[in-house]
């Protein structure tokens, strides 16, 4: 038509159709501006390069009117560079046309010439049955986690996630991975939208540690909650409640203390509570109270520690009594209940001898289901610690420097201080390059052996690594909480490779949460006071998958405190030697003694000998009499509770099976081309995004991405300053989204050769989509693969003899609107074919919906008889648990009987 610009003319963006109907604003000879008024958007596009379309409606269409009216037009002219449409005895202008107008239907696309190429609908199609594959999987929520995958674990992570109220208390010895399996039950729970908010309670020196396990291996970024940071989000104390600005967050117990902020953190209100070392939760602690008014108001409930009964059998019932009240009423009542667990491991152990079944029993022990418990003797895979004792001389004022430091970490005394630093007021620094240790340290590295050096403070790892540098000439990472987590990630990943540092100096961060299973040797320049931290050094190495035996090198100089603990440590406890089970309980029952032989020392210049032998005898009785207390028959029916290997191998096949599918790797990285972002390949396994030629503005955010990045898991483990690209990732998950609200390659026109029958064929691709609560997870059980069907002109169904693979191949190029000037292929032809299509995936829906309700009453039906069932031998089984069964049955059946299809895509096929 004439004129071609005018203002309140409409016009469409091709890039974003969703805006709806647009009207130009204003304009020069450089840009537009386009007014969307039902989205609220204004827009300026470059003159040159704007992705808009004219949108002119054709003899035949209904349009809708800013009154609600609608208008068949019959015809229509140009007047002032507007159009006007005339239809039976009403008239409207364009600018009288309903800003509602939407064009991100494929048919609305369709008729607005809106065409997208033929390559983008087959991704859209390979894009949905993929996605639809992953939702209904059991492993979503398992596969995007940067671990190993490790049966017991997974065995309990599927376990726990699969209640309908998960309260449990997590057990496992020291190194089998409560972290972890904590860590991959709340990420299942996130993914499938079971749980939303999420608090971490741990003790201040884990706070870290949990932070950088949430985030650097299942990419959860939890806020923690500190003095500094809930002042922060409340400076003029106007009574905002800081804990509900953020889903995710970590706390540690000191920080609880407040009766303020227990208040607040109640109120808040929690999804899921995690409690990590609950052994340190007894009936006479400060924040017991809390703890309790905390668990009562909370659905979910996560405790976590090595050892259960530790601090006693009552303390153990108290923290039972957190996971349920209601159940967990009466101690002597549970000490009585407890009796009958002898005679259950006899006749389960009897069962056993005879090849019998004993799940119906196991079922039916109490606290079996609320407690899971692995110990290293029933699962294999840990290598042997060997410990290498160095005693070393040190002169008078070395001894006295090194009493101060152990007691002094971070503000060293003595002669060993640079004398400079005193005299100009900076901050006091040791000197250790006089230290025979770091003589034997040298010595090691001469071996050229890649050594994990970890001490108390980040003071000395700085002084380490400064005297080893003076000493030889070596490649030296640091790891100390002075850096950033980025910093802290790419030293740690030039440690892991084989070319890369020989050394890693620690602070005592180093200790907290890192892997560092790829090192064998672990120097340890100082040893804590506490053998619960000393356990958590060693088992940054001694893990499942450690292929060497660990070599743990213990230096210490005579006549220190270092000596005292090296031998109480080695020959009283045996903890370089293996894991102890109860060393919290052990360290109480000696700390006085060990406190005083450590005055002793300080005051006298040496160790008393004999002292120290009774205390060390002393110990290894003691350790004895804990480890028979601890090893008693209940313990045996927890361990086979708590790993069932038939039923993790089921959960394993089905993440392995997806790990080893490189459909994700291939159409994600076809989706980013398709945007301008290039991923170029370091080898086979590593590629980094390059978005430096982006072509939408809106596509989500690569700012928090690593460098580079990989589909491999292997490779993300062992090389932490990568991104794992899995299903379950952000991104990925919000770059599919994009890519399909998008509406791209939903509508496109293509040519095939008829070999001389020429006709139109319409492929149309429909999804079957049931509004329900995203906690229900209802697509686990509708399975809604998209519903594909091609129609040909006479209305006759051709899918199954044009098999998608084989149609697209034959596919070319097409003039996008070669019909827009056909009235009857416009008006009635395939409208025509647009109802045949829904017609028939209609008919469809009605068995999938039908296998559907099958699949519900299935399993869930299943599920329920069983709890009833236990329920009559098992008290454990909470009538909340049965009934949230039921209702959530009731729910998904409810949802479902209102499933309907959609239209998502659509591919009008000439035929010539």
């Amino acid at each position: 038509m004439g004129q071609l610009f005018c203002s309140g003319q409409r016009w469409i963006s091709e890039a974003e159709p969703e805006l709806g109907l647009g009207t130009l604003t204003a304009f020069d000879d450089r840009t537009l501006s386009i007014r969307f008024e039902s989205s609220g958007y204004t827009r300026q596009y470059a003159l040159r390069s704007a992705p808009l379309k004219r949108v002119i409606f054709k003899p035949g269409d209904r349009v809708q009117l800013k009154n609600n009216r609608h208008l068949t037009i019959e015809t229509l002219f140009e007047s002032g560079g507007l159009v006007y449409y005339s239809g039976k005895d009403s008239r409207a202008c364009e600018t009288d046309l309903c800003d509602r107008i939407s064009f991100s239907m494929p048919q609305d696309r369709l008729f607005a010439g809106m065409m997208d190429a033929g390559r983008l609908f087959d991704l859209r199609y390979r894009l949905l049955r993929a996605k639809a594959g992953y939702n209904a999987s059991p492993a979503k929520g398992f596969l995007g986690g940067r671990v190993e995958l490790i049966p017991h674990q997974i065995s309990i992570a599927d376990e726990v996630s699969s209640r309908y109220i998960p309260r449990v208390l997590l057990s496992d010895e020291t190194g089998l991975g409560k972290t972890i399996e904590a860590c991959l039950i709340l990420h299942k729970l996130l993914m499938t939208d079971r749980i939303k908010r999420v608090l971490v309670i741990v003790p201040e020196s884990l706070v870290h540690q949990w932070f950088i396990e949430l985030y650097r291996k299942f990419n959860l970024s939890f806020m923690i909650f500190n003095e500094d940071n809930t002042s922060l989000i409340d400076p003029d104390g106007s009574g905002k409640n800081p804990f509900e600005e953020y889903q995710l967050g970590i706390t540690g117990f000191d920080f609880l203390k407040s009766g303020k902020c227990q208040a607040r953190i109640i109120s808040a209100g929690w999804d899921m509570v995690v409690i990590d070392e609950a052994h340190h939760i007894t009936d006479d602690s400060k924040i017991h109270g809390f703890i309790q008014r905390l668990a009562l108001e909370t659905f979910g409930l996560m405790l976590l520690t090595a050892t259960p009964e530790q601090m006693g059998v009552k303390n153990h019932f108290l923290h039972l009594s957190l996971l349920d009240p209601e159940r967990y009423f009466d101690f002597n009542t549970y000490l009585e209940e407890t009796a009958h667990y002898q005679q259950t491991v006899k006749t389960i152990q009897t069962l056993l001898r005879q090849n019998k079944v004993v799940d119906h029993i196991l079922d039916a022990y109490g606290p079996g289901r609320v407690i899971f418990r692995n110990t290293r003797s029933v699962i294999k895979g840990f290598p042997k610690r060997k410990a290498h004792l160095i005693p070393l001389v040190g002169t008078r004022a070395q001894i006295v420097a090194v009493n101060n430091e152990f007691f002094n970490p971070d503000f060293p005394e003595t002669d060993l201080l640079k004398p400079d630093r005193l005299k100009t007021g900076e901050s006091r620094e040791f000197i250790f390059t006089q230290d025979p240790r770091i003589s034997y340290l040298v010595t090691l590295i001469k071996q050229k052996k890649k050594t994990l050096v970890i001490c108390s403070s980040k003071e000395k790892a700085w002084a380490v690594e400064t005297a080893v540098g003076l000493h030889i000439s070596v490649d030296i990472a640091r790891f100390d909480e002075t850096m950033s987590l980025i910093q802290r990630d790419r030293n740690a990943a030039w440690f892991s490779r084989a070319d890369g540092a020989q050394l890693l100096v620690c602070s005592e961060i180093g200790s907290e949460g890192r892997n560092f299973q790829f090192v064998h040797h672990l120097f340890l320049f100082d040893l804590p006071g506490n053998p619960e931290l000393l356990e958590q050094r060693i088992g940054r190495l001694d893990r499942i998958g450690q292929k060497n035996d660990i070599q743990i090198h213990v230096p210490f100089i005579l006549g220190t405190v270092y000596e005292i603990l090296a031998r109480w440590y080695n020959d009283g406890l045996n903890l370089f030697g293996k894991n102890i089970n109860g060393v919290h309980l052990i360290y109480k029952n000696f700390e006085k003694d060990l406190k005083h032989l450590f005055n002793q020392a300080t005051q006298n210049m040496g160790v008393d000998q004999t002292v120290l032998t009774q205390l060390i005898s002393q110990t290894k009785a003691f350790c004895i009499t804990v480890d028979k207390k601890l090893s008693q028959g209940k313990n045996i029916l927890l361990e086979m509770n708590s790993f069932k290997p038939d039923s993790a191998k089921k959960i394993l096949d089905h993440i392995t099976r997806i790990d080893r599918d490189n459909t994700l790797e291939t159409l994600l990285i076809q989706i980013l081309d398709h945007y301008g972002i290039e991923a170029d390949f370091i080898d086979s396994a590593i590629f980094k995004l390059n978005s430096d030629t982006i072509t939408d503005e809106d596509f989500p955010t690569l700012t928090g991405l690593s460098n580079a990045m990989t589909f491999k898991r292997k490779t993300a483990i062992a090389a932490d300053d990568l991104d794992f690209f899995s299903w379950d990732h952000p991104f990925v998950n919000q770059t599919i989204d994009f890519f399909i609200t998008k509406g791209t390659g939903s509508c496109t026109s293509t040519l095939m050769d008829g070999k001389g029958n020429p006709g139109i064929l319409l492929e149309t691709i429909f999804i079957l989509e049931c509004i329900a609560p995203d906690h229900l997870n209802l697509e686990r059980y509708l399975m809604p693969d998209p519903i594909r069907i091609v129609v040909d002109h006479q209305g006759k169904d051709r899918t199954i003899e044009n098999e998608f693979t084989s149609l697209s191949a034959k596919l070319m190029p097409d003039q996008g609107q070669w019909f827009k000037d056909m009235e009857q292929v416009r008006q009635e032809l395939i409208p025509d074919m647009l109802e045949k299509s829904q017609t028939i995936a209609q008919s469809r829906t009605r068995t999938m919906i039908k296998q559907a309700k099958t699949r519900i009453e299935d399993t869930l039906g299943r599920e329920i008889s069983r709890l009833i069932q236990l329920k009559r031998i098992n008290p454990d089984i909470r009538e909340a648990e049965v009934q949230l069964a039921r209702d959530r049955m009731d729910a998904l059946l409810h949802h479902l009987s209102s499933s309907r299809i959609r239209m998502d895509a659509l591919r009008l096929i000439r035929v010539q």
